[in-house]
């Protein structure tokens, strides 16, 4: 199995080196930057499958910096830390397909969003068995010729 990486980005040095810290506990090879920058040039050395990003950074809007990423790398889940209200970060994190971690939040919390991130990876990545069952088998059918009857000709 391929290791699995993970980028933390976070001004609070502390709490960045912590989350990674925890993050490395279960099995992922972490990077942590404390800006925008350092997150940029992190990513271009080894891109990562998941990406935990707080919303204010001194150069770089979280976000903003997210969305870059994303767009290099669409296998990549992402984390969204937040000290700000839910209800202003919620619709942006919906529209990156991204999971809000309110700060602050306890190391099982992170655990626990970050299992729910890669299951929802896992389960997009697997064919929907229910909807194959409906839709029927995926084998190509035979073409049917068409043939004009004599009967039909003027």
């Amino acid at each position: 199995m391929a290791e699995q990486r993970a980028l933390v980005i976070d001004d609070n040095v502390g709490l960045a080196e912590t989350v990674g810290e925890i993050l490395s506990d279960r099995g992922f090879v972490v990077e942590v930057a404390s800006t925008g920058i350092e997150a940029l040039v992190a990513w271009r050395r080894r891109p990562a499958q998941l990406l935990v990003v707080d919303v204010d950074l001194p150069d770089i809007g979280g976000l903003k910096l997210a969305r870059r990423l994303l767009l290099r790398a669409r296998a990549c889940r992402l984390v969204v830390m937040s000290a700000r209200a839910p209800e202003q970060i919620l619709p942006l994190c919906e529209q990156l397909g991204a999971v809000l971690l309110t700060k602050p939040f306890s190391p099982s919390h992170l655990v626990a969003t970050v299992q729910l991130v890669l299951r929802s990876e896992a389960r997009r990545s697997q064919p929907d068995r229910r909807e194959q069952r409906l839709l029927g088998p995926s084998k190509p059918r035979p073409q049917l010729q068409h043939r004009r009857s004599s009967r039909n000709r003027s």
